[in-house]
């Protein structure tokens, strides 16, 4: 299932995700459309001074990639970072997103849909309420 065309990653955000036995990273080292790019310490330091919040170097990275790559989406689950891609004027879409836009586009179906955003809530390490993936099931569900 492919949602994006391609993605971008930096290096510091591969690096944390593909240690050996961390959830997804089988998966992101056997994606093709993944793009692991480098970014220099004066775009990051050009970025850093647009923002007026602390974020951890993965986060940083990231935004200093879309950045550069004039990209209109930027993904992450992270609220600093989410707040900080809105103040680059960035799209900004965590994993509800992202699970709903393959809904949306055909890639998944209902089904598969509302076990993916529950399995957010229920497995995953990711801080997400019950509320929220209910009424991300209900818009679906009304689409």
């Amino acid at each position: 299932m492919k949602v994006f065309t391609k993605i971008y990653i930096p290096e510091r955000v591969y690096e944390e995700v593909c240690v050996e036995g961390m959830p997804g990273e089988r998966e992101v080292r056997s994606t093709e459309n993944i793009e692991v790019l480098s970014v220099s310490k004066e775009e990051i330091e050009k970025v850093s001074n647009k923002i007026d919040l602390k974020l951890d170097d993965g986060e940083l990275q990231a935004l200093t990639l879309c950045n550069r790559l004039k990209v209109e989406i930027f993904l992450t689950d992270d609220l600093d970072a989410r707040d900080a891609g809105k103040q680059l004027g960035f799209e900004v879409h965590g994993s509800v997103g992202v699970i709903a836009r393959a809904y949306r586009e055909g890639s998944i179906d209902l089904k598969r849909t509302k076990r993916a955003l529950e399995d957010l809530y229920s497995i995953s390490k990711l801080f997400v309420t019950k509320a929220i993936i209910e009424d991300a099931i209900k818009e679906l569900e009304m689409f």
